[in-house]
């Protein structure tokens, strides 16, 4: 448990969030590739799961187009916490292609993901960052009970 900071109080969640600027952080697991069904809401977006990709999707059968995704396990720095980064293709791309393509696993080394603009304007541009910042041996020593928290959280199928 940590101690409440009410002067900068963020709300917790398990998922990568970018605020405007710069936000670095460290990749910590293997990168998934899969496609995705959702829908968006009043309230925002409502995920409806990860596609099978074959004939027994019922979102698909319905008509539904899943969106391509890319997924890690990453420590944010901003609030040294480990977080899934839900990504779409600006993101994904950028870091598989971009960065894994020219400085090799990005589980090797720092990222910076600077976020510029707002809603349907927003860009988002990756960088491998110019030096890696140190994660606590208390955090590191943690990572994999966190990552499978979150993978059984988000990736292992519940009973109804």
């Amino acid at each position: 448990m940590k101690k409440i900071d009410y002067g900068n109080y963020k709300k917790p969640s398990d998922f990568m969030s970018f605020e405007q600027g710069d936000t670095q952080i460290r990749i910590i697991s293997n990168g998934l590739l899969g496609y995705q069904h959702g829908m968006n809401t009043a309230r925002g977006f409502v995920n409806l799961g990860i596609c099978p990709e074959d004939e027994t999707c019922e979102h698909c059968k319905k008509g539904y187009e899943p969106k391509l995704i890319w997924k890690w396990i990453v420590f944010d720095h901003t609030d040294s916490r480990v977080k899934l980064l839900d990504a779409g293709p600006m993101i994904g791309n950028q870091i598989a292609e971009k960065l894994g393509g020219k400085h090799g696993d990005p589980k090797e080394y720092d990222i910076v993901i600077n976020r510029k603009g707002l809603k349907l304007e927003t860009e988002y541009l990756c960088a491998k960052a110019k030096g890696d910042k140190e994660i606590p041996e208390k955090d590191q020593e943690s990572f994999e009970f966190k990552k499978k928290r979150l993978i059984n959280k988000y990736f292992k199928k519940r009973a109804n």
